[in-house]
């Protein structure tokens, strides 16, 4: 089973103020933890998915930089993993992760993987407290044809696409620290 671990970090951040996956945790950007997640567990090519505006502020080079198309208008997550996916051909899975949850470890991505091993499923993720986590998630390649014709009839949101998938949902407890998302500033504000 081939895997490629996704980094989604070509957000506006707007609820932040600034380019959240450059803050530091650490000593390192936040994209950094979800990459290094990726890489301690073997998946291959590494891949951030950007826009053209920050794409010169990555500074990995052990990556594979897919920017995303321009548009006038943000198109989502959604649209940033089907860039992907329709960019690599020889995967059978896509581990998303996105930019802003420093906390992620690998072991949550070992743990995540074994669930894919061998599943029938075209998406395996995690719920974490009652919420379906969807950009902490494998993709089979499989899912490509949904994601077209999502995008197609201008739909954007992920949770439509997983109604429309077989989907494989691991519980994880609420106060998993993996799951912390820094939406705003002020989030970050608070003592980690």
């Amino acid at each position: 089973m081939k895997i490629t671990g996704v980094v989604l970090a070509g957000g506006r951040s707007s609820r932040f103020g600034k380019p959240k996956m450059f803050e530091l945790h650490n000593g390192k950007p936040f994209y950094e933890h979800s990459l290094d997640a990726l890489k301690q567990n073997h998946l291959s090519p590494l891949v951030i998915s950007t826009n053209e505006e920050l794409v010169g502020q990555f500074k990995r080079e052990d990556v594979r930089l897919i920017v995303e198309e321009e548009s006038s208008s943000y198109q989502g997550p959604l649209y940033a993993i089907h860039n992907v996916m329709s960019r690599i051909d020889d995967p059978d899975w896509f581990f998303i992760l996105s930019c802003d949850i420093p906390f992620v470890t690998a072991e949550f991505v070992e743990e995540m993987i074994g669930f894919a091993n061998d599943s029938e499923a075209d998406a395996v993720v995690p719920v974490q407290g009652g919420r379906i986590q969807p950009l902490m998630a494998l993709y089979h390649k499989r899912t490509i044809e949904n994601q077209e014709k999502m995008l197609a009839a201008d739909e954007h949101k992920l949770e439509h696409l997983l109604n429309d998938l077989h989907v494989l949902t691991i519980p994880f407890p609420e106060d998993d620290p993996a799951f912390i998302n820094i939406n705003h500033a002020k989030d970050w504000n608070k003592d980690y």
